[in-house]
């Protein structure tokens, strides 16, 4: 069974198996952790059958161990805390009933449904082509990568960065006073709650790490010159009058090449598939005729 229609049959039964359990199991997962008695005997252990075991059987069909294994593994692990396996089996074999059922009353020989699975074989056909030709051939090999890393490292830049406090006031008288409090020995981000007006003044004035680039230049070209807990000396700008701390400074860093190797492939992957799609789409095209019928098609 191809990985399509395995996906398919597997969402389906597990649609059916979450509709069944939230329908008629309102409790909780954890509600039930929570009162479950049951405990594993250390002593136990596991018996391991063969595949082709018989797990149930019903109106002269089966389905194996193997079989239910299969779909088993298939289920996503977030599925399998709201699940259990005689759940997922009941449902495998209601979707083996259904099945003949459909065959009873003669629907495999229906002209409406074989004209849903032609279409549906003709997608699976085009997604198998695309998935064997393009996605499992075409990869980023390392070259390409380092190319890449080469020509755009500006984008791996991390610029400078200051861990910045602030204290804003309205007047320069106000800022004046303020600033002689901390050079006497103020507390800085005490002294910013009581007397700030900024937005950070709740938080003593912390505005956090601030990339270069990133402040209003007549604040930027001041804070990036201080030494760590060196005071600014009162700066004027539209907002006001303010006096600035840094406490860390962080210098430009380039991120190293295998830091970001998987982004970048996954930011090439892509594009380099789909130039394999149209050249695919191309050579096919031209080893054709192709005629159209302009007329027909207005």
């Amino acid at each position: 069974m191809n990985n399509s229609v395995n996906f398919f049959r597997t969402t389906t039964i597990l649609t059916l198996c979450l509709l069944v359990f939230f329908v008629f199991n309102p409790s909780s997962v954890l509600a039930d952790e929570v009162t479950s008695t049951t405990e594993t005997n250390p002593e136990d252990v596991e018996t391991i059958l063969p595949p082709e075991t018989i797990l149930a059987s019903f109106s002269g069909q089966t389905i194996t161990l193997g079989e239910f294994n299969q779909l088993w593994e298939e289920v996503p692990e977030d599925y399998k805390l709201q699940l259990d396996k005689s759940m997922v089996l009941d449902q495998m074999i209601s979707e083996k009933m259904l099945i003949q059922e459909a065959k009873n009353i003669g629907l495999e020989k229906d002209n409406d449904v074989l004209e849903q699975i032609k279409k549906m074989t003709e997608q699976i056909l085009v997604q198998v082509l695309i998935e064997r030709e393009i996605i499992d051939k075409i990869k980023v090999n390392d070259e390409e990568v380092l190319e890449y890393y080469e020509q755009n490292k500006e984008s791996f830049t991390e610029k400078e960065q200051v861990y910045l406090f602030n204290i804003l006031l309205e007047t320069e008288e106000e800022a004046q006073n303020v600033l002689e409090q901390l050079k006497a020995g103020g507390d800085f981000s005490e002294i910013a709650k009581e007397k700030s007006t900024g937005p950070s003044a709740a938080q003593g004035g912390d505005l956090g790490y601030l990339t270069k680039g990133t402040i209003v230049p007549e604040i930027e070209e001041v804070v990036f010159a201080l030494e760590v807990e060196e005071l600014s000396e009162i700066i004027n700008t539209d907002f006001g009058f303010h006096i600035l701390k840094i406490t860390e400074k962080k210098p430009e860093t380039v991120k190293t090449f295998e830091e970001v190797k998987e982004d970048i492939i996954q930011t090439l992957l892509p594009n380099k598939q789909k130039e394999a799609f149209d050249n695919l789409l191309e050579e096919l095209k031209s080893k054709s005729e192709i005629e159209i019928n302009e007329e027909a098609l207005k």
